[in-house]
């Protein structure tokens, strides 16, 4: 695949920019940044993670799938995707600085929304004769990003009118979440964690792998009820939702026991062992969690609280998607794993617990009325912390050209 190493390159740089402006809205709470305006940026942090990074990401990887399962596939449209992506990333990144929503940050908006599109049609017509197990869950992931976009719709539409439709602005936010994190990135990341198993000749059981992607499919597809428990429903909903939220953690738990049985993990480097460790822990929070918010006397304050949904949100997109892609890369051809990189991930792991747990213990004091007016300074500390190790990680990559030759042909 041409230019692979500029767009590892790129994501990863996007990665950084990310986490500067999470230090400048850190920095913002903890101090004051003139200028700017934290809600700004907050829209302009949280659009770029997920177009700029994540998104970018998830696209460069399935590219190289295809590239490598079919020479008959034309990447030039998957980067002239990627390039549509970036420039719509960009936009966002700036102009959601600017001004927020406004006319032109919902242009570029578009614009990523319309690539997202674009690659669920591509991947529609490229795999449909390909019945490897994996690319039932890529194609099921860019469904799910497709779909996330009537949420994206509705906000466009309630948010001229918020104060008369404030309750479906909120669900057309939180559809809009739901389906990215537990739908598009959940789903994308099991496809390419299989895609990588191949590397050592693992591949799962037709059978167990539909097993699971039924349970994870039913479980995404209504759980977007988990997200709205807020709303005022009947009781017999909560107990639905809450076997919904069940379905999800087994179909996890089937997959990390296969996992296991197939004694990869002892083969792995130790810091990929850490990664895989943490990365496993925060997908097993996240359904931990899920299910405890179908309980209405926990879900009151799982979304009433700001420090938990934030901290939730974080658990998902930094502890379990980023790591998992941090992971990914450490498998691409002739990477280089030395000291100065494995520095870098375990400072990163480092100040992403260090995030999680400010945000738990800040949510947690909220709720039992106990000050904690230390936690902006600490989670301007953890932001730094997490900024820092993407920069030596990004000049640990530079130190040697660790990518294959083969991948730039």
């Amino acid at each position: 695949m041409k230019n692979f190493n500029f767009w590892l390159k790129l994501c990863l740089f996007n990665f950084f920019i990310v986490s500067v402006v999470g230090v400048m809205m850190r920095y913002n709470l903890a101090f004051s940044l003139p200028g700017f305006s934290h809600k700004f940026m907050q829209e302009s942090h949280s659009h770029f993670a997920f177009y700029g990074w994540v998104a970018a990401a998830i696209y460069l990887f399935v590219t190289k799938y295809l590239t490598e399962s079919d020479a008959g596939i034309a990447v030039s449209k998957y980067q002239l995707l990627q390039t549509f992506n970036q420039i719509g990333s960009y936009g966002m990144l700036i102009t959601f600085l600017y001004g927020g929503y406004f006319w032109l940050s919902i242009v570029f908006s578009s614009v990523a929304l319309f690539t997202g599109f674009a690659y669920y049609l591509f991947l529609l017509i490229d795999l449909r004769k390909n019945k490897n197990p994996e690319t039932i869950w890529l194609k099921s992931g860019a469904f799910f990003a497709t779909l996330s976009a009537i949420g994206i719709f509705g906000l466009g539409y309630f948010s001229a009118r918020k104060d008369e439709f404030d309750v479906l602005f909120r669900a057309s936010t939180y559809f809009y979440l739901h389906f990215q994190y537990n739908g598009f990135f959940l789903f994308s990341s099991i496809g390419l964690f299989l895609i990588s198993l191949k590397k050592y000749g693992v591949q799962i059981q037709e059978k167990l792998n539909k097993t699971i992607f039924r349970l994870l499919a039913v479980g995404c597809f209504f759980g977007y009820g988990l997200s709205i428990l807020w709303i005022d429903m009947p009781e017999l909903l909560h107990i639905f939702f809450g076997v919904i939220s069940i379905l999800q953690i087994i179909g996890a738990i089937k997959l990390w026991r296969w996992f296991e049985q197939t004694k990869l993990f002892k083969k792995q480097h130790v810091i990929q062992k850490w990664l895989l460790v943490v990365v496993g822990f925060a997908f097993l929070g996240k359904f931990i969690l899920q299910i405890l918010s179908a309980i209405p006397e926990l879900g009151i304050y799982a979304f009433s609280n700001i420090n938990i949904v934030i901290g939730y949100l974080h658990l998902v997109l930094l502890m379990g998607v980023s790591l998992f892609l941090i992971w990914k890369m450490l498998h691409l051809e002739n990477i280089k794993i030395n000291k100065f990189l494995q520095t870098s991930i375990v400072i990163m792991i480092f100040g992403i617990i260090c995030n999680e747990v400010i945000l738990g213990l800040s949510g947690f004091f909220s709720i039992v009325y106990i000050p904690f007016l230390s936690a902006k300074y600490w989670l301007l500390f953890a932001s730094v912390v997490i900024m820092i190790s993407i920069g030596m990680f990004i000049r640990a990559l530079r130190i040697k050209n660790y990518i294959n030759k083969e991948l730039h042909q």
